[in-house]
């Protein structure tokens, strides 16, 4: 009977030693960090402040004219940086296909049209597909927000018109587009 006790004795404390090891020596602490919330940017652009030729509204064009140079800018008034794109849709008329586009773009109040953008058929711009950037050089290589950016532009009549194109029309809708900037 004393060893029955003994041995009970002994099970008991070696069942108590290891459910002891299993809770002795951890310490633990917990802590918390509330609130956590994300917010999207917004991407906003507004095309404003015109010159007198703009939009291009000319008629009475020979071949090889240019018409004047036209003036407006691109400004970003979302709260995130973007790249602006240009493209050209609703094109219609006999002499579209004999039509150029030339775009440049500088700094505001200085040099505004020290680069350019593009100088080729009007018909190369038709669509979101074959849209030129006008920013991603200098001036600008992104717009931030509440920034401008300078477009100038100006048409003309190919030198390959002839006679069969005279009293014709070409028209267009400029279409500018914002995207953000890629991370």
């Amino acid at each position: 009977m004393k060893r029955i006790l003994l041995s009970l004795v002994m099970i008991v404390a070696a069942v108590s030693v290891v459910a002891g090891a299993t809770v002795a020596g951890v310490f633990s602490s917990q802590d918390e960090i509330e609130g956590n919330t994300i917010a999207t940017g917004s991407v906003n652009l507004v095309v404003h402040n015109f010159s007198e030729n703009k939009p291009i509204n000319t008629s009475l064009l020979v071949p090889g004219e240019w018409t004047p140079w036209g003036r407006a800018e691109a400004y970003n008034t979302g709260n995130v940086p973007v790249q602006v794109y240009m493209y050209v849709d609703n094109v219609e008329g006999v002499v579209c296909g004999k039509t150029n586009l030339e775009l440049r773009t500088g700094w505001a109040g200085g040099d505004e049209k020290v680069r350019e953008i593009y100088n080729g058929p009007l018909m190369d711009l038709v669509g979101p597909e074959n849209r030129e950037e006008i920013t991603g050089n200098p001036p600008f290589d992104q717009l931030n927000p509440n920034w401008s950016q300078v477009v100038w532009q100006r048409a003309q009549l190919d030198d390959s018109a002839d006679s069969g194109d005279q009293g014709e029309v070409c028209s267009w809708r400029e279409v500018f587009v914002a995207e953000n900037v890629a991370p």
